[in-house]
């Protein structure tokens, strides 16, 4: 019985956390939308060092997967192979095709 009282506290937790996850995520793309796109991409260079170098803790990750949507969203218009034009040009130091916010 103490088993199935314990799965049910994890379930629980894990439902909280979920939830306070969310609520987080929602604030976050919120914050996201009203960003400059150079912090963005400057944040977005920033976690490609650190993934790079270490592996991200799940807040960090989830961080860093925001600001890439956000990025790809709105600097890129959601077109992929802009956001990698730019980013191996600016991970290289070098200049790449822009793309501006519509």
């Amino acid at each position: 019985m103490h088993s199935n009282r314990h799965g049910q506290s994890h379930v629980a937790m894990a439902s909280l956390a979920l939830c306070a996850s969310m609520s987080f995520a929602h604030a976050a793309t919120d914050d996201l939308a009203a960003a400059p796109i150079d912090q963005l991409k400057r944040v977005y260079l920033v976690c490609d060092r650190a993934a790079s170098r270490q592996l991200l803790d799940v807040a960090t990750a989830v961080h860093c997967s925001y600001v890439s949507e956000a990025l790809l969203k709105r600097a890129f218009g959601g077109d992929f192979e802009l956001l990698l034009a730019w980013w191996r040009g600016a991970k290289n130091g070098a200049s790449a095709p822009k793309y501006t916010e519509q």
